[in-house]
């Protein structure tokens, strides 16, 4: 399954979903951005690193 999306969507997203969760906007701010952070330094996903060996 494909979900096209931007950055800016995804972060919303992201944003949104933490404020739901935590109720605060700081905390969600600051859980937003490390996943936004782990997403952008965690390399190749699996299928890709499959298909280049």
């Amino acid at each position: 399954m494909t979900i096209n999306t931007n950055l800016g969507e995804l972060i919303s997203t992201i944003y949104e979903e933490f404020l739901a969760q935590y109720g605060d906007e700081e905390l969600a701010s600051v859980a937003t951005a490390a996943v936004i952070n782990d997403l952008l330094t965690s390399g190749p996903r699996r299928a890709e690193r499959e298909e280049a060996a």
